[in-house]
């Protein structure tokens, strides 16, 4: 049979590490590990499959599983075995961050992207990835993109998007940093095109910066944000992974 562990869902995980070679013999160990749970009153079954046993999806699409969550190198299957049980429900939501970050002569740190439809600069950012704080990605985004080191003060705003990409939302963290150099030194040259310390009001003016990040820009410069706080309390089995308070983002900048 078929080996797994019990979810919090009233449901059983099927440990993909003791899968069988066979086809055939996958299709019996499963049929007997699903009457096993059935007796036993679960209501789901989860099923995580590496890339390199693509060849088991369509034998659980047959039997009654259906896609749940994907990631580059596997994708998970959910088997309702009671039509109305519940499953915690899939990702909605992509997360991007973009930089505020000025020199000592009060210029705003841009850039240019290579595939932009837009030919106009915006402010330096990205993706977070898999597991990142955003605090450090958007440090790692602007050196990635302008060579300039930097460090995280705070959140000013966020914006959201609708079907942004693949049918998910985004959502997108305007944050605020201190510039630790100035030299430009692009490391992604793949990406962007030029990267630049630019007067703010050439920026906001500028015909090609869109009319969102205008406003961020003029509205944000000098305003208060969310502050990253360390809490000695949050260290429960659901610890956040960031915590950010509302504060004086002025004390900062001197």
């Amino acid at each position: 049979m078929l080996t797994y562990s019990m979810d919090d869902y009233n449901g059983v995980v099927i440990e993909k590490q003791a899968l069988p070679d066979s086809e055939t013999e996958f299709v019996v160990q499963f049929n007997d590990m699903l009457s096993d749970v059935k007796a036993q009153g679960k209501q789901l079954v989860w099923f995580t499959l590496s890339i390199k046993q693509a060849a088991f999806i369509h034998l659980a699409t047959q039997a009654g599983f259906v896609f749940h969550n994907c990631l580059e190198d596997e994708i998970t299957l959910i088997l309702r075995i009671q039509k109305e049980a519940y499953a915690p429900f899939v990702p909605t939501h992509s997360i991007g961050a973009g930089a505020l970050i000025f020199n000592q002569q009060q210029q705003i740190l841009v850039i240019r992207e290579k595939l932009a439809s837009n030919p106009g600069f915006k402010l330096p950012g990205g993706h977070i990835e898999l597991g990142e704080k955003i605090s450090e990605a958007i440090v790692r985004e602007v050196f990635e993109e302008t060579g300039v080191h930097s460090e995280f003060v705070g959140l000013q705003g966020f914006g959201s998007k609708k079907s942004f990409r693949f049918g998910k939302s985004n959502i997108y963290f305007l944050c605020r940093l201190n510039a630790l150099s100035e030299q430009i030194n692009i490391q992604d040259i793949d990406e962007i095109a030029e990267a630049k310390w630019c007067d703010v009001s050439e920026f906001v003016n500028d015909q090609y910066t869109s009319v969102f990040v205008s406003e961020i820009v003029k509205t944000l410069q000098h305003q208060q944000g969310f502050e990253l706080v360390e809490l000695p309390e949050n260290n429960s089995p659901y610890k956040k992974h960031e915590v950010y308070f509302a504060g004086d983002i002025r004390k900062h900048l001197t």
